[in-house]
């Protein structure tokens, strides 16, 4: 390429790499002074284009002063070199084939959604003009022509987005707005045409140029505006990764050619990149948004973007050491430009990035095959972590770290030790005797003593798993005893224990701790116990009732369906002798019997839907259920129960119920039962009354055992409510309660 200075001469003002000018050795800022014997203005392409194409002969005088004449040999294929077969011809043929085979793809799994189709459109669109874009610099009529909708395809981008994103009611760009800026686009690749074909003859290669690239560059940046201001929106909701995938890929295939390519030449008339490589990253494009509308789920993008960026950072002191040390060797023999050596600085920068991505990947792959000692390191995690859980007290957490740490490195010495800061004093457990240069240091740096560090001490080292009050407990482990330091595996895997280890033994503290509170508290309430209190072991009895529910019927009751049903099909296939098949059909029938029993067993140990229903609807079922099983009428009166109650509230409501109900079937004798529900601001009331024998409430609290009353009675006091009993002697029994809808904390 060459532009016009103040003193008419026509200056190279951009050599493109294994181009002709690159083989004959033309270089930037020397001036063309004929063009096949003629002045540079004579010539059509020069003038109209600023590019020297299809030319027999130049006269160019070199940055040294002296005058060079250049024949041109036409013979392209006996003189093409291996750079411009791959770049001008391979690359543009292979980027072509890639377009077309992604938009076949998809075809083939959205054909019927419009997204998919504009999408198709638009890689064709890249597609096609990628492939024209080497040719389009030897200025061939078509290939220019086809280069001049590149900011078609920006237009086909945004037609895309808007139909992508309709599926979450999002716009992307206002179609007004859209379709204005695809006339404008049109328009200006209209004229960009008719300028190549010659129609407009006029002199305004300049302003065609200028239109061209502003017009990349707006769509471009309205793109990129549009991608951020979506992040920015929707960034704390679930459409994040979307947005940041779709602003990400995006900003690769396209950010490298308009700032390397496009604004530099514009600005400063010089390419920062060759054109054949920054548009490379345009492949970002058909494999990000194929997956994009092929897939369901979406890349980790926010690891991708913290490797990128910590592996850019991490390759930029190499490279520029690279750099360095290249410019002092081949700067006496090469009269390189700053935009040349720009470049091997992209390159080698970019080779230090992906080998740092390769490396992590060959890590990940093929390191725990080719060193074992690692993998190790991976399953004694593993078995670790297995053995913790069935550690109850400290002793069996000592053993278990022992066991483990001894049996992966040679040991020396394995001590549990005590650093108590305040009277200044290491105690070991078991009582034997502490090394005085390890205790030493300890109190020496016991400020420093972070949980689930791991200290590196002269004697070996200290994993901190615990800290108690004043005291600080530290497993010390010694020096190995092939004399060899800890490596960075050992360390890291060290470390890694010691942080197991303190949530264990933390876990272990706070057990501890709640049962010393718990047997304080039985003790000091054994006549009238605390409400959490009840409430926990409530709780704790109805989980081991789910549990205990839940194993009979995945266990019990399915073994005896499958007898039943062997039972059934035996009966069914075989002739059987008359003297068995009574005999068997009793056995059918008492296994029916049993099944009928265990499913009724697994609905009282664990009511089903007690999570979904209300209080109402709890006491409801259970009656429903009841009623065909007592020879005793059940009559529910219960008004609407607004308020919101917690599964624990429910749960305790229907056991007293069933616990009242159950009573009454065994002693009462009676012929009916009403129970009545209410409500108001803050408590539930519950009353009870069946019409059967009653007692005498002398005699009441020797009925509590027998009866369950006292489990009830303690049930409405674990809820913070209150309870009374009323009953007489052939006058029936009544049970009357008052349970808060809200509970303390």
């Amino acid at each position: 390429m060459v532009y016009k200075d103040e003193s008419n001469q026509y200056v190279v003002s951009e050599v493109t790499p294994f181009d002709k000018a690159d083989e004959y050795g033309i270089k930037r800022g020397e001036v063309v002074l004929e063009v096949d014997g003629m002045p540079p203005s004579n010539n059509l392409f020069v003038t109209k284009f600023g590019n020297i194409e299809q030319v027999d002969s130049l006269l160019v005088r070199k940055l040294d002063g002296t005058v060079e004449a250049i024949q041109i040999d036409h013979d392209w294929l006996a003189n093409m070199r291996s750079g411009t077969l791959f770049f001008h011809i391979l690359v543009p043929s292979l980027v072509l084939v890639v377009f077309l085979l992604m938009s076949c793809v998809v075809y083939a799994k959205r054909k019927d959604d419009k997204a998919a189709r504009l999408l198709i459109l638009f890689f064709v669109c890249i597609g096609i003009i990628y492939f024209s874009s080497p040719v389009s610099g030897k200025l061939d009529l078509v290939a220019r022509v086809l280069i001049s909708l590149l900011p078609l395809g920006f237009c086909l981008f945004m037609y895309f987005m808007n139909a992508y994103l309709s599926r979450y009611r999002i716009k992307f760009v206002n179609n007004y707005i859209l379709h204005l800026l695809s006339i404008i686009v049109l328009l200006q690749c209209v004229a960009k045409m008719l300028f190549h074909i010659d129609i407009i003859k006029a002199d305004i290669s300049g302003t065609i140029s200028a239109m061209y690239y502003s017009t990349i560059v707006f769509a471009n940046v309205v793109c990129l505006y549009r991608l951020i201001a979506l992040f920015i929106q929707y960034r704390f909701t679930k459409l994040n990764p979307l947005f940041k995938f779709m602003l990400a890929a995006h900003s690769l295939a396209f950010v490298p050619f308009v700032t390397m390519n496009v604004i530099s030449l514009s600005l400063f008339r010089v390419q920062l990149l060759p054109a054949y490589f920054t548009t490379l990253f345009v492949l970002v494009l058909p494999i990000s948004y194929m997956y994009l509308i092929t897939s369901n789920r979406l890349f980790d993008i926010d690891f991708i973007l913290t490797r990128f960026k910590y592996y850019t950072s991490l390759a930029l002191v190499p490279s520029l050491l690279v750099l360095f040390f290249l410019a002092i060797i081949y700067n006496a023999n090469y009269d390189h430009t700053w935009v040349q050596w720009f470049q091997i600085f992209v390159v080698i920068h970019i080779g230090f990035t992906l080998f740092l991505y390769l490396k992590e990947q060959v890590d990940y792959k093929f390191r725990p095959k080719l060193f074992k000692q690692m993998y190790s390191y991976q399953d004694s995690l593993d078995r670790f972590s297995r053995s913790m859980a069935r550690v109850m007290k400290k002793e069996d957490l000592i053993r278990a770290i022992e066991q483990e740490v001894t049996s992966m490195l040679p040991l020396s010495r394995f001590q549990f030790l005590t650093v108590n800061s305040s009277h200044a004093r290491v105690n070991p457990s078991p009582t034997n005797d502490v090394d005085h240069d390890i205790a030493k240091y300890l109190l020496a740096n016991v400020e420093s003593l972070q949980v689930a560090e791991v200290i590196t001490m002269p004697q070996g080292v200290a994993l901190i798993v615990g800290q108690r009050k004043e005291e600080i407990h530290v497993i010390w482990i010694g020096n190995k005893s092939n004399r060899t330091l800890f490596n960075v595996d050992e360390l890291r895997w060290l470390k890694t224990i010691a942080n197991y280890t303190s949530i264990v033994y933390e876990n272990l503290h706070f057990l501890d701790n709640f049962m010393e509170q718990l047997e304080d508290e039985m003790r000091q309430t054994q006549s009238s116990t605390s409400p959490w209190l009840l409430r926990l072991l409530f709780l704790l009895s109805e989980n081991e009732r789910r549990r205990l529910g839940s194993d009979l019927h995945d266990s019990a009751l399915q073994d005896q369906l499958i007898w039943y049903r062997r039972l059934e099909t035996f009966m069914a296939d075989n002739k059987i002798p008359k003297h068995m098949q009574n005999e068997l059909y009793q056995i059918k029938e008492g296994l029916l019997d049993v099944i009928h029993q265990i499913r009724e067993t697994c609905n009282e140990l664990r009511p089903p839907l007690l999570t979904e229903l209300g209080v109402v609807e709890a006491v409801e079922f259970l009656t429903d259920h009841l009623q065909l099983q007592v020879n005793f009428a059940v009559v529910l009166q219960a008004k609407p129960v607004t308020a919101t109650l917690s599964e624990e509230q429910i749960t305790a409501v229907y056991r007293i119920m069933q616990e009242l109900l159950r009573n009454t079937e065994k002693h009462a004798k009676a012929n009916k039962v009403v129970i009545d529900i209410e409500e108001d601001d803050t408590h539930i009331y519950l009353a009870y009354k069946d019409d059967g024998v009653g007692m005498n409430l002398d005699n009441l609290q020797s009925s509590f055992s027998h009866m369950g009353l006292s489990g009830i009675r303690e049930r409405v006091i674990s809820l913070e409510g209150e309870i009374e009993f009323h009953a007489e002697e052939g006058r029936g029994f009544a049970v009357s309660m008052k349970i808060p809808i809200k509970l303390s904390k």
